[in-house]
């Protein structure tokens, strides 16, 4: 099995869990309690993983991760600064919310303060939140597909989409929550293993933790830039571009000096086998 079979048998295993583990939530919800608030009988640690879940999501898991290939470890600042923007959700919204026995955060306005306007306005401020949070769920979705099947970025978000809204209308807050904390522990893993794999190498290779690894490429290998990036070149060497390189058109051989270079979005650079790879600056 070649290794887009297998790209596709562990995107199809994975929606058939996602999908299982909805259905078997479906039959645990026969009240308006257990669809959207799972009777409030989720254990701390389930609760925990599926939070965790939804915070590793397509947004947060690629964005970040685009972010820090563009603009370096600056970058680390944005996941700590939405973490605490959550944190602070927690302690006060979700808690009162919880106290006040209402279901959604129109109903708890309604209770609080009495007024059907703020009610509708709540639930008009709910609404744009959640749209203006699924339009890069769906763009990661139809990224991830594009980049590992080839298939238009429509096509990802579609079945993305089918699948959340299956599990929602079909079992509510019990079936998101049981699929959530496996995501959880699906992403978790995915993590791990890469992370495990390179801590491995690095303290394999007799040199101390801190210290710059030159990295450079075996094999002739194009790299296609599909956003502006600014990279850093340790040593002058010869590459071969087509693009756009310090703002000018690019066809051929180039001699990369020493410094900070700007390639533009669809620049594509040929690197040939024992080459330096350019580093984002900042990095």
């Amino acid at each position: 099995m070649g290794a887009p079979a297998l790209t596709v048998a562990a995107l199809l295993l994975a929606a058939l869990a996602t999908v299982a583990i909805g259905a078997y939530g479906v039959r645990l919800s026969r009240t308006t309690s257990d669809f959207l608030v799972a009777s409030r009988s989720v254990s701390p640690g389930w609760n925990a993983a599926a939070i965790s879940g939804e915070y590793l999501s397509a947004a947060s898991f690629l964005g970040v991760a685009g972010l820090i290939a563009k603009y370096g470890a600056d970058a680390l600042w944005y996941p700590v600064g939405f973490t605490a923007g959550y944190l602070a959700l927690l302690l006060f919204v979700a808690a009162p919310l919880r106290r006040s026995g209402a279901y959604t955060v129109p109903d708890f306005a309604e209770f609080r303060l009495g007024s059907v306007r703020l009610r509708r306005l709540a639930a008009v401020v709910v609404v744009l939140v959640c749209a203006v949070y699924l339009i890069p769920q769906f763009q990661g979705a139809g990224l991830t597909l594009r980049i590992l099947l080839g298939v238009p970025s429509w096509v990802g978000a579609v079945a993305v989409g089918a699948i959340v809204i299956a599990n929602v209308t079909g079992g509510g807050m019990r079936s998101i929550t049981l699929v959530q904390a496996f995501q959880y522990w699906l992403k978790f893993t995915a993590v791990a293993l890469p992370a495990l794999v390179l801590l491995g190498h690095f303290l394999g290779q007799d040199r101390e933790l801190g210290t710059a690894a030159p990295p450079v490429v075996t094999e002739r290998t194009t790299v296609d830039i599909t956003t502006d990036v600014v990279v850093q070149v340790g040593a002058g060497q010869q590459v071969s571009i087509v693009g756009t390189v310090d703002g000018r058109r690019v066809d051929g051989p180039v001699a990369l000096a020493p410094g900070e270079h700007e390639l533009a979005a669809g620049t594509e650079l040929v690197l040939e086998s024992g080459s330096a790879v350019p580093v984002v600056g900042g990095g």
